[in-house]
């Protein structure tokens, strides 16, 4: 709850959260930066990079929250 006692409402939460995000690189992309450290990388690598290790680690976490973790409270109180 904010300061005057309300819910925070839902929809000014993600335009602050858009415009947190989209307002810098809209910039970005309008100042056209040069960076020399990426010269000769290839961004399209480093993106599928990133979204494989996103990928691994989402699966990962469900699968350790619907398999691993429920068999293991139920081996705690099954021990107790």
């Amino acid at each position: 709850m904010n300061r005057q006692g309300k819910e925070k409402c839902k929809v000014c939460r993600l335009i602050r959260i858009y415009v947190i995000c989209a307002v810098p690189l809209l910039i970005i992309l309008y100042l056209k930066p040069e960076f020399g450290v990426l010269k000769g990388v290839l961004l399209t690598n480093i993106f599928a990079t990133l979204i494989t290790i996103t990928f691994v680690a989402t699966v990962g976490w469900k699968a350790y929250i619907e398999f691993w973790k429920p068999y293991r409270e139920k081996r705690q109180k099954r021990n107790a």
